[in-house]
């Protein structure tokens, strides 16, 4: 049986996963039969994170504790979501778009803001969790104008982009600021890897050692019960019907971008992966999987990659540290890096 990774509410990056081998209640008394573990049984959540919908699959000898372990990481899904939706209107994230500033932010707000200064700072600006204000603009135009085929007019881009840079966020412990009106953030590239590895960290905790973690990317602690690693199908950006190569996954993290996850006109042309240098959308890559040992990291490096002009993804995972990119470029060619 496998479990496939859905999509998450706008702005999306979709990052289109196959989970193989991986059932819920699925009895591995027969497979771990000799072990000490013996009655195990492996149990899987559905359910959805920022709008992506999301599972955890663990492996355990009691039900009771399984629900348990589970309930205790669903609540700390909600409690991040609270933090980083731009859905809902009392979020962190919300607070600080509607006002421009936001006071006493949580640590994890701070956190990952650093984060998104980090990646952007490594990719040279092309992550930038301000692009918000591009987002708003083509989403709006092509809802005037669901048939035009150029896209929104040369001064409204150039208008949009003079709202997005990542470096005109201050944020401390006091308050986060936008210091124009009319900035935005969004942190749905980055936000669903942190809430993963937030999840994995309190699995690890609570001494839970075989254990994927879907929450819009995918980070697996140590391996699957039957002692092989999770294997990963990473679908064809082109036929997403398809998987175009297997992957295994055991203590790593993957995630993927590609602009066929939210196009905003028919023919795929203009997507939400903009390059904030050019304000429009990048035409690089149709598809990039990144595995890093966090899901955070590969969360963001994959939008980096995704965005950038394909002689920079050495670089980048270079400056990075330990990552492999998986690549489709728009010609159907593959490559991969490792760094």
């Amino acid at each position: 049986m496998s479990l496939t990774v859905g999509r998450e509410h706008a702005p999306s990056r979709r990052r289109l996963l196959q989970i193989f081998g991986a059932a819920g209640g699925l009895s591995l008394a027969g497979v771990l039969a000799g072990r000490a573990n013996a009655e195990a049984q492996l149990f899987t959540w559905t359910g959805t994170t920022l709008g992506a919908e999301s599972t955890i699959t663990l492996a355990h000898t009691s039900a009771e504790q399984a629900q348990r372990i589970i309930d205790l990481s669903v609540a700390e899904v909600r409690r991040l979501e609270a933090i980083f939706s731009l859905q809902r209107n009392d979020s962190e994230l919300s607070r600080l778009n509607r006002d421009g500033k936001l006071t006493r932010p949580s640590n994890d707000m701070l956190f990952l803001l650093s984060e998104a200064t980090r990646f952007g700072d490594l990719s040279n600006g092309a992550f930038d969790v301000t692009v918000q204000p591009l987002w708003n603009l083509y989403a709006e135009h092509f809802k005037r104008n669901p048939a035009d085929e150029l896209g929104p007019d040369a001064t409204a881009v150039k208008n949009a982009r003079a709202l997005v840079d990542y470096r005109r966020i201050e944020a401390n412990p006091l308050f986060v600021s936008l210091d124009r009106r009319g900035m935005g953030v969004t942190l749905n590239g980055i936000a669903q890897g942190y809430i993963t590895d937030k999840v994995s960290d309190l699995l690890r905790e609570h001494g839970v050692s075989n254990v994927l973690v879907n929450l819009g990317e995918t980070r697996a602690l140590g391996q699957h019960p039957e002692g092989r690693p999770w294997a990963i199908g990473l679908k064809d950006p082109r036929q997403p019907t398809k998987t175009e190569r297997m992957i295994d996954l055991a203590s790593n993290s993957v995630a993927t971008s590609g602009g066929y996850g939210t196009q905003f006109d028919k023919q795929g042309r203009f997507h939400h992966l903009f390059d904030p240098r050019s304000g429009r959308s990048a035409t690089h890559h149709i598809g990039v999987s990144i595995v890093t040992p966090r899901a955070t990291a590969a969360d963001a490096l994959s939008t980096a990659v995704y965005v950038s002009a394909a002689s920079e993804t050495q670089t980048i995972l270079r400056r990075a540290g330990k990552a492999t990119a998986y690549v489709t470029y728009p010609d159907g060619s593959t490559r991969t890096f490792s760094a």
